[in-house]
Protein backbone atom coordinates (compact mmCIF):
# COMPACT_ATOMS: atom_id res chain seq x y z
CA UNK A 1 0.00 0.00 0.00
CA UNK A 2 1.40 3.38 -1.04
CA UNK A 3 1.72 5.88 1.82
CA UNK A 4 1.69 9.66 1.79
CA UNK A 5 3.30 11.12 4.91
CA UNK A 6 1.98 14.44 6.21
CA UNK A 7 4.56 16.09 8.45
CA UNK A 8 8.32 15.84 8.84
CA UNK A 9 8.91 15.87 12.61
CA UNK A 10 10.68 13.23 14.67
CA UNK A 11 7.74 10.83 14.79
CA UNK A 12 7.35 11.08 10.99
CA UNK A 13 10.99 10.05 10.62
CA UNK A 14 10.53 7.20 13.09
CA UNK A 15 7.49 5.86 11.27
CA UNK A 16 9.08 6.28 7.83
CA UNK A 17 11.88 4.02 9.03
CA UNK A 18 9.37 1.46 10.32
CA UNK A 19 7.38 1.53 7.06
CA UNK A 20 10.52 0.47 5.19
CA UNK A 21 10.68 -2.73 7.26
CA UNK A 22 7.26 -3.93 6.09
CA UNK A 23 7.12 -5.07 2.44
CA UNK A 24 3.40 -4.28 2.22
CA UNK A 25 4.13 -0.56 2.64
CA UNK A 26 5.83 1.86 0.26
CA UNK A 27 6.40 5.51 1.09
CA UNK A 28 5.22 7.24 -2.08
CA UNK A 29 5.15 10.89 -1.01
CA UNK A 30 5.80 13.33 1.80
CA UNK A 31 4.00 16.63 2.35
CA UNK A 32 5.52 19.53 4.27
CA UNK A 33 4.82 23.25 4.32
CA UNK A 34 8.52 23.77 3.64
CA UNK A 35 10.05 22.24 0.52
CA UNK A 36 13.43 21.82 2.21
CA UNK A 37 12.18 19.71 5.12
CA UNK A 38 10.09 17.57 2.78
CA UNK A 39 13.06 16.98 0.50
CA UNK A 40 15.27 16.08 3.47
CA UNK A 41 12.84 13.38 4.61
CA UNK A 42 12.36 12.14 1.05
CA UNK A 43 16.09 11.87 0.49
CA UNK A 44 16.66 10.05 3.77
CA UNK A 45 14.10 7.36 3.02
CA UNK A 46 14.04 7.26 -0.77
CA UNK A 47 10.57 8.79 -1.10
CA UNK A 48 9.96 9.79 -4.74
CA UNK A 49 7.48 12.67 -4.35
CA UNK A 50 7.50 15.85 -2.27
CA UNK A 51 4.44 18.07 -1.88
CA UNK A 52 4.02 21.40 -0.13
CA UNK A 53 0.23 21.43 -0.49
CA UNK A 54 -1.88 18.82 1.31
CA UNK A 55 -4.79 18.93 -1.13
CA UNK A 56 -2.41 18.28 -4.00
CA UNK A 57 -1.05 15.18 -2.27
CA UNK A 58 -4.60 13.99 -1.57
CA UNK A 59 -5.34 14.32 -5.29
CA UNK A 60 -2.47 11.96 -6.13
CA UNK A 61 -4.11 8.70 -7.31
CA UNK A 62 -1.03 6.69 -6.28
CA UNK A 63 -1.56 7.50 -2.59
CA UNK A 64 -3.67 4.85 -0.84
CA UNK A 65 -3.06 5.66 2.81
CA UNK A 66 -2.20 8.96 4.49
CA UNK A 67 -0.11 8.94 7.66
CA UNK A 68 -0.80 12.14 9.62
CA UNK A 69 2.03 13.31 11.88
CA UNK A 70 1.15 16.93 12.61
CA UNK A 71 0.24 18.96 15.73
CA UNK A 72 -2.71 17.54 17.65
CA UNK A 73 -5.14 20.34 16.82
CA UNK A 74 -4.83 19.62 13.07
CA UNK A 75 -5.70 15.92 13.21
CA UNK A 76 -9.45 16.25 12.86
CA UNK A 77 -9.51 18.47 9.76
CA UNK A 78 -6.65 16.65 8.04
CA UNK A 79 -8.11 13.21 8.72
CA UNK A 80 -11.53 14.31 7.47
CA UNK A 81 -10.01 15.74 4.29
CA UNK A 82 -8.16 12.48 3.60
CA UNK A 83 -11.27 10.35 4.13
CA UNK A 84 -13.33 12.63 1.87
CA UNK A 85 -10.59 12.19 -0.76
CA UNK A 86 -11.02 8.42 -0.55
CA UNK A 87 -7.79 7.70 1.34
CA UNK A 88 -7.28 5.30 4.20
CA UNK A 89 -5.80 7.07 7.23
CA UNK A 90 -3.30 6.34 9.97
CA UNK A 91 -3.52 9.33 12.32
CA UNK A 92 -0.83 9.87 14.92
CA UNK A 93 -1.91 9.94 18.56
CA UNK A 94 -3.82 11.63 20.08
CA UNK A 95 -6.55 10.88 17.55
CA UNK A 96 -8.71 13.99 18.09
CA UNK A 97 -9.50 16.06 21.19
CA UNK A 98 -13.31 15.72 21.20
CA UNK A 99 -15.67 12.74 21.20
CA UNK A 100 -17.94 14.48 18.69
CA UNK A 101 -15.01 14.75 16.27
CA UNK A 102 -14.12 11.09 16.80
CA UNK A 103 -17.70 10.02 16.13
CA UNK A 104 -17.84 12.04 12.91
CA UNK A 105 -14.59 10.60 11.57
CA UNK A 106 -15.44 7.03 12.50
CA UNK A 107 -18.84 7.32 10.84
CA UNK A 108 -17.26 8.83 7.73
CA UNK A 109 -14.69 6.04 7.47
CA UNK A 110 -17.42 3.43 7.73
CA UNK A 111 -19.58 5.24 5.19
CA UNK A 112 -16.68 5.41 2.73
CA UNK A 113 -15.58 1.83 3.53
CA UNK A 114 -12.10 3.07 4.40
CA UNK A 115 -9.63 2.05 7.05
CA UNK A 116 -8.97 4.51 9.85
CA UNK A 117 -6.46 3.97 12.66
CA UNK A 118 -4.97 5.90 15.54
CA UNK A 119 -1.20 5.39 15.58
CA UNK A 120 -0.64 4.08 19.10
CA UNK A 121 2.02 1.54 20.01
CA UNK A 122 0.45 0.11 23.16
CA UNK A 123 -2.33 -2.08 21.79
CA UNK A 124 -0.15 -3.89 19.24
CA UNK A 125 2.69 -5.06 21.47
CA UNK A 126 2.88 -8.83 22.14
CA UNK A 127 3.44 -8.25 25.85
CA UNK A 128 0.26 -6.20 26.04
CA UNK A 129 -1.66 -9.26 24.85
CA UNK A 130 0.25 -11.32 27.41
CA UNK A 131 -0.73 -8.92 30.19
CA UNK A 132 -4.38 -9.54 29.32
CA UNK A 133 -3.74 -13.27 29.45
CA UNK A 134 -2.08 -13.10 32.87
CA UNK A 135 -4.74 -10.98 34.59
CA UNK A 136 -6.50 -14.01 36.07
CA UNK A 137 -3.21 -15.17 37.61
CA UNK A 138 -2.90 -12.20 39.99
CA UNK A 139 -6.25 -12.69 41.72
CA UNK A 140 -8.61 -9.80 42.33
CA UNK A 141 -7.17 -6.62 40.90
CA UNK A 142 -6.87 -3.85 43.48
CA UNK A 143 -4.49 -1.19 42.14
CA UNK A 144 -3.19 -0.15 38.72
CA UNK A 145 -0.23 2.24 38.61
CA UNK A 146 1.13 3.75 35.38
CA UNK A 147 4.07 6.16 35.15
CA UNK A 148 5.39 7.93 32.04
CA UNK A 149 7.64 10.87 32.96
CA UNK A 150 9.98 12.11 30.25
CA UNK A 151 11.72 15.51 30.35
CA UNK A 152 10.75 17.15 27.09
CA UNK A 153 13.43 18.44 24.75
CA UNK A 154 11.09 21.43 24.23
CA UNK A 155 10.49 22.22 27.91
CA UNK A 156 13.52 24.51 28.14
CA UNK A 157 12.17 26.43 25.14
CA UNK A 158 8.90 26.90 27.01
CA UNK A 159 10.76 28.21 30.05
CA UNK A 160 12.68 30.64 27.84
CA UNK A 161 9.47 32.22 26.57
CA UNK A 162 8.77 30.21 23.42
CA UNK A 163 5.58 28.17 23.05
CA UNK A 164 6.27 24.94 21.14
CA UNK A 165 3.11 23.20 19.84
CA UNK A 166 3.47 20.41 22.39
CA UNK A 167 3.08 23.04 25.16
CA UNK A 168 0.45 25.16 23.40
CA UNK A 169 -3.18 24.91 24.55
CA UNK A 170 -4.25 26.08 21.09
CA UNK A 171 -2.56 22.98 19.65
CA UNK A 172 -4.13 20.66 22.26
CA UNK A 173 -0.71 19.96 23.71
CA UNK A 174 0.36 19.10 27.24
CA UNK A 175 1.43 16.07 29.24
CA UNK A 176 -2.03 14.50 29.33
CA UNK A 177 -2.46 14.47 25.55
CA UNK A 178 1.15 13.57 24.75
CA UNK A 179 2.34 11.07 27.37
CA UNK A 180 -0.42 10.21 29.83
CA UNK A 181 -2.48 9.24 26.81
CA UNK A 182 -0.38 6.06 26.57
CA UNK A 183 -1.32 5.17 30.14
CA UNK A 184 -4.98 5.75 29.34
CA UNK A 185 -4.76 3.54 26.26
CA UNK A 186 -3.14 0.79 28.32
CA UNK A 187 -5.81 0.85 31.02
CA UNK A 188 -8.89 1.48 28.87
CA UNK A 189 -7.76 -1.16 26.40
CA UNK A 190 -7.86 -3.72 29.20
CA UNK A 191 -10.81 -2.55 31.28
CA UNK A 192 -12.92 -0.13 29.24
CA UNK A 193 -14.09 3.27 30.45
CA UNK A 194 -13.90 4.02 34.18
CA UNK A 195 -16.80 5.13 36.37
CA UNK A 196 -15.11 8.40 37.33
CA UNK A 197 -12.25 10.49 35.98
CA UNK A 198 -10.31 13.24 37.75
CA UNK A 199 -7.17 15.01 36.60
CA UNK A 200 -4.76 16.91 38.84
CA UNK A 201 -2.24 18.84 36.68
CA UNK A 202 0.77 21.03 37.27
CA UNK A 203 0.02 24.05 35.11
CA UNK A 204 2.40 26.46 33.40
CA UNK A 205 1.44 30.11 33.26
CA UNK A 206 -0.10 29.70 29.77
CA UNK A 207 -2.53 27.13 31.18
CA UNK A 208 -0.87 24.03 29.73
CA UNK A 209 -0.36 20.94 31.87
CA UNK A 210 3.35 20.17 31.98
CA UNK A 211 2.66 17.17 34.22
CA UNK A 212 -0.20 15.64 36.13
CA UNK A 213 -1.83 12.70 37.87
CA UNK A 214 -4.96 11.15 36.38
CA UNK A 215 -7.20 9.08 38.65
CA UNK A 216 -9.52 6.48 37.11
CA UNK A 217 -12.07 4.79 39.34
CA UNK A 218 -13.40 1.36 38.42
CA UNK A 219 -15.96 -0.72 40.35
CA UNK A 220 -13.36 -2.99 41.97
CA UNK A 221 -10.03 -1.18 41.72
CA UNK A 222 -8.35 2.21 41.50
CA UNK A 223 -5.92 3.41 38.85
CA UNK A 224 -3.43 6.28 38.89
CA UNK A 225 -1.76 7.46 35.70
CA UNK A 226 1.17 9.85 36.04
CA UNK A 227 2.47 11.70 33.01
CA UNK A 228 5.12 14.41 32.96
CA UNK A 229 7.07 16.46 30.44
CA UNK A 230 8.76 18.69 33.03
CA UNK A 231 10.67 15.95 34.90
CA UNK A 232 11.94 12.43 34.33
CA UNK A 233 11.64 9.08 36.10
CA UNK A 234 11.76 5.39 35.19
CA UNK A 235 8.53 4.33 33.53
CA UNK A 236 6.42 1.31 34.37
CA UNK A 237 2.97 -0.19 34.60
CA UNK A 238 1.98 -2.31 37.58
CA UNK A 239 -1.21 -4.33 37.77
CA UNK A 240 -1.48 -5.35 41.41
CA UNK A 241 -3.84 -8.04 42.62
CA UNK A 242 -4.36 -9.87 45.89
CA UNK A 243 -2.49 -12.92 44.54
CA UNK A 244 0.31 -11.31 42.55
CA UNK A 245 1.27 -8.52 40.21
CA UNK A 246 2.25 -7.83 36.62
CA UNK A 247 5.15 -5.43 36.03
CA UNK A 248 5.74 -3.91 32.60
CA UNK A 249 8.82 -1.85 31.77
CA UNK A 250 9.71 0.68 30.50
CA UNK A 251 6.00 1.42 30.50
CA UNK A 252 2.75 1.86 28.67
CA UNK A 253 4.22 3.10 25.38
CA UNK A 254 6.69 0.24 25.12
CA UNK A 255 5.81 -3.04 26.79
CA UNK A 256 9.29 -4.41 26.18
CA UNK A 257 9.64 -6.34 29.44
CA UNK A 258 6.87 -8.13 31.32
CA UNK A 259 7.20 -9.95 34.63
CA UNK A 260 4.45 -11.94 36.37
CA UNK A 261 5.20 -12.11 40.09
CA UNK A 262 3.32 -14.45 42.46
CA UNK A 263 4.34 -15.35 46.01
CA UNK A 264 5.85 -18.82 46.25
CA UNK A 265 6.11 -19.27 42.48
CA UNK A 266 8.83 -18.66 39.96
CA UNK A 267 8.48 -15.37 38.09
CA UNK A 268 7.37 -15.59 34.47
CA UNK A 269 9.19 -13.17 32.19
CA UNK A 270 8.77 -12.06 28.59
CA UNK A 271 10.98 -9.65 26.67
CA UNK A 272 10.93 -8.34 23.08
CA UNK A 273 13.73 -6.41 21.43
CA UNK A 274 12.05 -4.73 18.45
CA UNK A 275 10.95 -1.12 18.70
CA UNK A 276 7.31 -0.68 19.76
CA UNK A 277 6.50 0.94 16.41
CA UNK A 278 7.54 -2.25 14.61
CA UNK A 279 4.64 -4.20 16.10
CA UNK A 280 2.21 -1.35 15.45
CA UNK A 281 3.12 -1.06 11.77
CA UNK A 282 3.23 -4.82 11.25
CA UNK A 283 -0.22 -5.40 12.74
CA UNK A 284 -1.78 -2.54 10.79
CA UNK A 285 -0.27 -3.96 7.61
CA UNK A 286 -1.83 -7.33 8.40
CA UNK A 287 -5.27 -5.79 9.03
CA UNK A 288 -5.05 -3.97 5.72
CA UNK A 289 -3.88 -7.05 3.83
CA UNK A 290 -6.72 -9.15 5.24
CA UNK A 291 -9.22 -6.31 4.71
CA UNK A 292 -10.23 -6.92 8.31
CA UNK A 293 -12.64 -4.07 8.90
CA UNK A 294 -13.90 -5.71 12.10
CA UNK A 295 -10.44 -5.42 13.65
CA UNK A 296 -10.21 -1.81 12.50
CA UNK A 297 -13.60 -0.94 13.99
CA UNK A 298 -12.75 -2.70 17.26
CA UNK A 299 -9.61 -0.56 17.54
CA UNK A 300 -11.64 2.57 16.76
CA UNK A 301 -14.05 1.66 19.55
CA UNK A 302 -11.11 1.66 21.98
CA UNK A 303 -9.85 4.92 20.52
CA UNK A 304 -13.25 6.50 21.10
CA UNK A 305 -13.21 5.35 24.73
CA UNK A 306 -9.78 6.92 25.21
CA UNK A 307 -10.95 10.19 23.65
CA UNK A 308 -13.90 10.13 26.07
CA UNK A 309 -11.61 9.74 29.09
CA UNK A 310 -9.18 12.43 27.93
CA UNK A 311 -11.99 14.87 27.25
CA UNK A 312 -13.46 14.19 30.70
CA UNK A 313 -10.03 14.69 32.30
CA UNK A 314 -9.51 18.06 30.61
CA UNK A 315 -13.00 19.17 31.64
CA UNK A 316 -12.37 18.06 35.22
CA UNK A 317 -9.15 20.10 35.35
CA UNK A 318 -10.77 23.00 33.47
CA UNK A 319 -7.93 23.09 30.97
CA UNK A 320 -10.04 25.03 28.48
CA UNK A 321 -9.41 22.94 25.38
Amino acid sequence: MNIGILGTGSIARTMAAEFTKVPAFRCEAVCSRQQATGEALAQQFGIPKVYTDYDTMLADPDIELVYIATPNSLHYAQTKAALLAGKNVLCEKPFVPAVAEADELIALAKEKHLFLFEAITTAHHPNYALAKQYLDDIGSLRIVSCTFCQYSSRYDALLSGQVPPVFDPACCGGALMDLNLYNVHFVVGLFGEPMRVSYHPNLYRNGIDTSGILLLEYPDFLCQCTGAKDCAAPGSVQLIGDAGRILIEPGSSNCQKLRLVRPGQEDLCSEYSESPWFYEVAEIAMILALKDYDACYAALKKTRQVVTVLEAAREDAQLGF
